[in-house]
């Protein structure tokens, strides 16, 4: 079996029911609550009272709404329930849950419904708050970079911050200019030319720590060291305002050279103030810039510049300006510009913004907070060990080559390799051969590193694989909500495929049998007056006035569908279609003509049609090839009722009348 995403999905359309129900065949690790037993099949198997008002009220908007059902709603689930559990038990008796595409199917899902509970939640609640609360307000900030790649010597990383440090204390203690000194010593090219300044900017703009200390930095302060994967930042923050929403921005620029109209400053300035004073007399700003801005890339459509960030003095503008303003002529770099704002989005308050944040962030650097300390807890939580006699014994074997990831075992030391490098909790014990066999799978290489550290990289990236894998295999027995989640899905796809088995496939497949019930259920196939009809329909009246032109001409809907559709837009649709009459918006006189007839266009909802007749199926009972799908619907029904009635038989089940009577008392 190999049930893609799109066939399980069916299930919940199929079978929105049986998602919700939980085998009493248990996850390894759990045992059943001792509770009063709703029902007992007769082969051991057991409901509570409790866990069917869990299911039922799952799916019948919750416990409150629930307590108000009667009796008789309670009965219906009841028994759809029974017959839920039957077929659960029949797939496990055949083994279904053991065959290897089912434990992959089931592994797969297994792993994706995991992941939203591997999350250290309060971490990544706080960061939602956190990133919330940054974004009501834009700092503007300047940096000093000393640059250390993350990968440095920790010579290297010690001497950088030692001088991020001394630049520090000249700023706040002698007296330095902190743009003289960005100019002098940062290593970020642009402070030459902006003395570190990087205007305005919100969350999610910089890298994680930059930001944090932007954030935690009064206007007017420089921040102690900042550490990125570009090296260290001295930041200081020159102002702090509220963020006054998301600002769409478009701008006319006028630039000065030999390929454009202006060729020297003066006349770039000259003509930039010429088309303020229309636009101040009201001309239109998407046509000035059509005509005369010399930016390629957006005079095409209204000089609009989208929300992101803009340079400086840009920004500058952008913030001054509300909706539908223009700015004064500015200069940058570049040249000229008049800048309008569009478009501005309030700020939205923290429910509407909060699905938008977590998606940012789990794209985020920041997102790594929340797995350390998940990797914290499963530590603490599992009482997890490193063998440090081991550790120390094996670090003492290694030579330079490990670094470099050209380490090859040692024959000698085969007993070394079987000890235990670390422990999780009482069941897990991973051996210096595992950690090497992730050594050389994985292709482990920590250049410029020492031995010791080339170790300990090597150990926390395979311990923290292992420590997640174990909480993941773990989950069931801690997290309710979890496993009954698994159970659910581990018993859909169960039900899927022993249906598809015993019933979908079948009836399908089954062409012999089919026909029998077709033959031997007539009443069920009666019909009205059918019409076989060629079916040309379209939204544009023209084209079907052309169809019907071409049709006088005796020509034939694939030559009519050719021509029409020869360009790339499909304006017109050409097929075959079975009608009923009364069951159809086609007219009764449409069901009295002759076949060959060619109807007038047809008006309905949203299109109109054209329609050929080709063939007259007069009441009775339908064709069998007219009926064919229908037939295969209620054949599945007659199949399954069928199955049931036997599993019934297998599976005898005893009712807990009081305890029915007290469900959601």
């Amino acid at each position: 079996m190999n049930i893609s995403t799109l066939r399980v999905v069916s299930i919940f359309v199929l079978l929105p029911f049986f998602w919700a129900c939980k085998s009493t065949k248990q996850t390894a690790g759990t045992s059943p609550k001792k509770e009063v037993a709703l029902l007992t099949f007769e082969n051991g198997e057991t409901v509570s009272k409790s866990e069917f008002e869990r299911v039922y009220a799952k799916n019948n908007g919750g416990i409150e709404s629930a307590a108000d059902h009667t009796e008789a709603q309670y009965q219906e689930y009841l028994d759809l329930y029974i017959n839920f559990k039957r077929k659960v038990f029949e797939a496990e008796e055949l083994g279904l849950d053991d065959t290897p595409a089912f434990q992959q199917e089931f592994g797969t899902y297994r792993k994706q419904l995991a992941e939203p509970y591997m999350k250290a939640q309060e971490v990544e609640d706080q960061l939602i708050q956190e990133a919330y609360e940054r974004s009501q307000y834009l700092i503007d900030a300047s940096h000093i970079l000393i640059g250390v790649g993350p990968e440095s010597t920790a010579t290297d990383t010690l001497a950088a911050y030692n001088k991020a440090m001394a630049i520090r204390d000249s700023i706040l203690n002698q007296g330095a200019d902190f743009a003289t000194m960005a100019k002098r010593h940062s290593d970020d090219p642009s402070a030459a030319t902006n003395d570190g300044n990087l205007g305005y900017f919100s969350v999610f703009t910089m890298v994680y720590p930059f930001e944090t200390a932007a954030y935690n930095t009064e206007v007017g302060s420089v921040s102690m060291p900042a550490r990125t994967r570009f090296g260290y930042h001295l930041v200081k923050v020159n102002d702090r305002m509220e963020n006054q929403g998301e600002k769409r921005a478009a701008h006319l620029i006028i630039r000065v050279g030999d390929r454009y109209t202006a060729k020297t400053e003066d006349e770039a300035a000259l003509k930039i103030q010429e088309l303020y004073q229309q636009l101040q007399e009201g001309a239109d700003f998407a046509e000035l810039v059509s005509q005369y801005s010399d930016d390629p890339s957006t005079s095409n459509r209204g000089g609009d510049l989208g929300t992101g960030r803009l340079l400086p003095e840009m920004e500058e503008a952008k913030r001054a300006l509300g909706e539908g303003e223009f700015s004064t002529p500015f200069q940058t770099q570049f040249g000229w510009h008049i800048m309008k704002v569009t478009e501005v989005t309030e700020m939205d308050d923290f429910d509407t913004a909060e699905p938008l944040l977590k998606q940012k962030i789990s794209r985020d650097s920041r997102s790594q907070l929340s797995r350390q300390a998940l990797l914290s807890r499963i530590r603490k939580e599992n009482n997890y060990q490193v063998n440090t006699a081991t550790v120390d014994s094996f670090k003492a074997s290694l030579g330079p080559a490990f670094a470099q990831g050209r380490w090859a075992a040692d024959t000698t030391l085969n007993h070394l390799y079987s000890q235990a490098v670390f422990t999780i909790g009482d069941d897990y014990e991973a051996s210096v051969n595992d950690l090497m066999e992730f050594y050389r799978t994985q292709r482990f290489r920590a250049p410029g590193k020492s031995v010791d550290q080339a170790f300990d990289d090597l150990l926390t990236k395979y311990s923290n694989r292992e420590l997640v894998q174990y909480e993941e295999d773990h989950l069931a027995e801690k997290n309710p909500d979890f496993r009954n989640l698994l159970q659910e899905y581990r018993d859909g796809i169960l039900l899927f495929t022993l249906m598809e088995q015993r019933v979908w496939k079948k009836a399908v497949e089954d062409t012999v049998g089919l026909k029998k019930f077709y033959d031997e259920n007539p009443a069920l196939f009666e019909a009205n007056t059918l019409i076989d009809v060629q079916e040309f329909r379209s939204s544009d009246t023209e084209v079907l006035n052309q169809v019907l032109a071409y049709l006088e001409e005796g020509r034939s809907g694939e030559y009519i569908d050719s021509v029409i559709n020869k360009e790339s837009s499909i304006s017109l649709r050409v097929t075959r279609q079975t009608y009923e009459q009364g069951k159809s918006s086609l007219e009764d006189e449409i069901f009295e003509q002759e076949p060959g007839s060619v109807t007038g266009v047809i008006p309905a909802e949203g299109f109109s049609r054209v329609l050929v007749v080709e063939a007259i199926h007069p009441p009775g009972v339908k064709p069998f090839d007219k009926a064919k799908s229908e037939a295969i619907t209620r054949y599945q029904d007659y199949l399954e009722q069928q199955w049931l009635e036997e599993l019934a038989e297998k599976y005898p089940v005893e009712i807990n009348d009081k305890a029915f009577e007290q469900l959601f008392r």
